[in-house]
């Protein structure tokens, strides 16, 4: 792998002026970065601004199909590369999954009661994220049966969606009502859409290593393109159709072969870039947001609720707030990436990690050893009523 697709933490992180953040939340603490990933993170930032903000439509539809499918797939990506770090501990992982799940879920949930002309897709993808890691675990030696797993789920969700949005009737409660809206049934985003998206970025994962070139990356992303386009126009001449947000499975799978394809061509990217003299002064601003996403999803809501109070009543798509928020969120995520390496909320993801001397019942067993050995070298208790030796 080129020395341009991965980011140690050994090397951009020791520029003079840079606040010094604990290692253990430093950016690198879970391992190397893959560049390729972060520029395909921020471009799906990018993206949903353009999604969420953008006044006309065309062209810019594209974004549309590819923000959401975008971060999934990453998701996916980014665990299968972490599974296959040498030492993972299955305990550790699952409980990290779950830990990193809910906190996105519970940022997602404050986020949208912040603002609600956006559907947040945060505790949609925290929900992922918590059942991703134990299918991960359990698939990423079989690739095979991880595709299949992907393109039976890619049928089978159209279905479980119908079925779900029949139940869920006006008398469900709050709680089992956002459960099933994550699971099967919202409007936007699902499980069962984001899941075969995911499972496709763990197949991705093990091919990752290999298009670190971009004359290898280049025609790979092309195909997957073309795939993309296909399905996408089979999926608009059949009855179910292929409308963004839509979850048909042509939706899915067209969904699926694009952000893959952007992933892809980021590593491409990245390579070509990598023997440029002045490299960062294109590349740098979007990786600094792919390496901040988290920071700059809630950047960009907090300012889309401030400008609501200044705006009352009106919509939120105009060339305007577009610009605005572009600048603010690129912006605050490269003066961030500049000075502390890394964000508030990624600090506060990491912090939620298990440590890595975890063990199950480690921490009990020490100090019952601990508290013996103690005993041991102190000799047996003195009797009742007896008088300790004097020294």
């Amino acid at each position: 792998m080129s020395a341009g697709v991965v980011a140690r933490r050994s090397g951009r992180h020791r520029t003079r002026g840079r606040v010094r953040v604990p290692e253990r939340v430093a950016p690198g603490a879970t391992g190397p970065r893959l560049a390729g990933l972060d520029l395909a993170r921020g471009l799906a930032v990018l993206s949903m601004l353009v999604a969420h903000l953008a006044p006309v439509g065309g062209v810019l539809d594209v974004s549309e199909y590819l923000t959401a499918p975008l971060f999934a797939l990453v998701i996916g990506a980014g665990t299968g590369l972490a599974l296959a770090r040498p030492g993972v501990e299955a305990g550790r992982f699952l409980l990290d999954s779950l830990l990193r799940g809910l906190l996105l879920v519970a940022l997602g949930v404050l986020l949208q009661a912040t603002y609600d002309q956006v559907d947040v897709v945060l505790p949609y993808l925290g929900v992922l994220v918590v059942v991703l890691g134990p299918l991960a675990l359990a698939l990423r030696r079989l690739p095979l049966l991880v595709v299949g797993v992907a393109a039976g789920l890619a049928v089978v969700g159209p279905l479980v969606t119908e079925r779900a949005r029949d139940a869920l009737g006006p008398g469900s409660g709050t709680v089992v009502r956002d459960l099933v809206l994550w699971l099967a049934a919202g409007p936007s985003y699902r499980l069962v859409s984001f899941l075969p998206m995911a499972l496709g970025g763990l197949v991705l994962a093990l091919v990752l290593p290999h298009l670190a070139r971009w004359r290898t990356a280049a025609p790979v992303s092309a195909v997957l393109l073309a795939a993309a386009t296909v399905v996408h126009a089979l999926g608009v001449a059949s009855p179910d159709g292929a409308a963004a947000y839509s979850g048909t499975t042509a939706e899915v799978v067209a969904a699926t072969f694009l952000a893959a394809a952007v992933v892809v061509a980021s590593c491409a990217v990245v390579d070509l870039f990598a023997g440029r003299s002045r490299p960062n002064a294109v590349l740098a601003p979007v990786l600094a947001v792919g390496r901040l996403a988290l920071t700059a999803y809630t950047v960009q809501v907090l300012l889309l609720a401030l400008v609501a109070v200044f705006r009352p009543g009106e919509r939120d798509d105009s060339w305007l707030v577009l610009a605005l928020t572009a600048v603010v969120v690129v912006g605050a995520c490269w003066l961030l990436d500049r000075t502390w390496g890394t964000g508030p909320l990624e600090i506060l993801v990491r912090l939620a990690r298990v440590p890595e001397d975890w063990r199950s019942g480690a921490g009990l067993r020490d100090a019952v050893g601990s508290l013996s050995a103690a005993r041991r070298r102190r000799g047996p208790p003195p009797p009742p009523r007896s008088t300790p030796p004097e020294g």
